[in-house]
């Protein structure tokens, strides 16, 4: 065989093999697909859900802290995040504001309110703070509204007399002689039901709190947030117990699909090993004839062993020994093509012989022995 011909079976063979491996790429697709289609069959509820609407929110509570006269400060007010001295604290204004916005119009009814709760804490004997006394102070009485749209906007203005509520903890302090933690929270809280217009049920339903702790009986202090800014979610229709029904022909389509594709996954599994098999043992020919091909002559006629004792040899790196010490060179003979070959030295009565076929690359019966 020539080296165009060798290299032309070696080209046709690892095409052969691309080829198996695209259709096992397409088949696994195949069957991907038709497991999803039968899921979506039986469970019509989780995966065909209709969207209604989607929905995201934006909350804060902006602050300043008003001061008294002093002969430090000479604005009347400190911004947010900032470190401050407790004693020439006057009030502190807070805006708490609330966006809703739907991508379509809900009707709805909401609800807010804003409270101070003083706390007074201490440890329990795992190292946790829990509340020995609080008392909650309404800031803004709960406030009601209905109506139909898209936005729902809340926003309001208020102040926390901080240096009240360091009394009262501080007086608690002293009546009852304990050392405690305590703070003041602030926290803003919004109720928003809502859903399509006309429908029975509301389908949102959304409460929301945002805190502003603030620590007291210190000297200084540092207002701690504890919300969660902004958030949103999409809602989807409940299927009623007509459209939770098994869908027949997705259901058939998917079992068929999936059969089919199990079968044909099987013969290109089988027939890609078979064509992954020859094209390991063509690779390896041609690679000892062409790494080999000045001690290695080709030829077109098996010779006859009859007359000599034959040795086999397991390994092509033995027969390159072979051949450097008798200086003998190694014969090539194709017995099968594109399957099964020998290499040969002939030394007086001896054979050598080295035989390569295509079931030695044939890993998967290898490792099933």
């Amino acid at each position: 065989m020539t080296k165009a011909k060798r290299k032309e079976n070696e080209n046709k063979v690892i095409l052969k093999q691309w080829v198996r491996v695209f259709i096992l790429i397409v088949t696994i697709a195949v069957m991907i697909t038709s497991i999803v289609s039968i899921a979506k069959s039986l469970n019509p509820e989780v995966i065909m859900n209709k969207k209604l609407y989607s929905y995201n929110y934006n909350s804060g509570m902006n602050y300043k802290v008003y001061l008294k006269n002093n002969s430090f400060f000479t604005s009347p007010y400190m911004p947010m995040n900032k470190q401050y001295i407790t004693s020439i604290i006057d009030h502190i204004e807070v805006e708490a504001k609330y966006d809703f916005t739907s991508d379509t119009d809900l009707a709805y009814d909401y609800s807010y309110s804003i409270k101070a709760t003083a706390r007074g804490m201490a440890e329990d004997s795992d190292g946790k703070k829990i509340d020995v006394w609080s008392k909650e102070y309404p800031l803004v009485p709960e406030t009601k509204n209905t109506g139909t749209g898209r936005k729902v906007t809340i926003s309001k203005t208020f102040n926390v007399d901080y240096n009240y509520y360091n009394q009262v903890l501080t007086d608690f302090r002293n009546q009852f002689g304990l050392s405690v933690d305590a703070r003041v929270d602030v926290t803003f809280n919004v109720k928003i039901n809502g859903g399509m217009p006309g429908a029975a049920t509301k389908s949102l339903q959304e409460n929301k709190s945002m805190t502003l702790q603030m620590p007291l009986l210190v000297q200084t202090l540092k207002i701690k947030p504890d919300f969660v800014n902004n958030g949103g979610d999409t809602v989807y229709e409940k299927l009623d117990d007509q459209g939770k029904k098994i869908d027949v022909n997705l259901l058939v389509i998917g079992v068929l699909l999936l059969a089919v594709s199990i079968i044909v996954l099987i013969k290109v599994g089988k027939s890609l090993l078979v064509v992954t098999r020859k094209s390991e043992y063509i690779l390896a020919v041609n690679k000892i004839l062409k790494d080999y091909g000045d001690i290695i002559a080709e030829t077109h006629n098996m010779p006859d062993l009859n007359k000599y004792d034959i040795v086999n040899i397991k390994n092509f790196v033995d027969m390159v020994d072979i051949e450097e010490e008798l200086h003998s060179p190694i014969i090539y003979f194709e017995i099968e093509e594109d399957s099964k070959c020998v290499f040969l030295i002939l030394n007086e009565n001896t054979a050598y012989r080295f035989l390569l076929k295509e079931s030695d690359f044939d890993h998967f019966n290898a490792k099933s022995k």
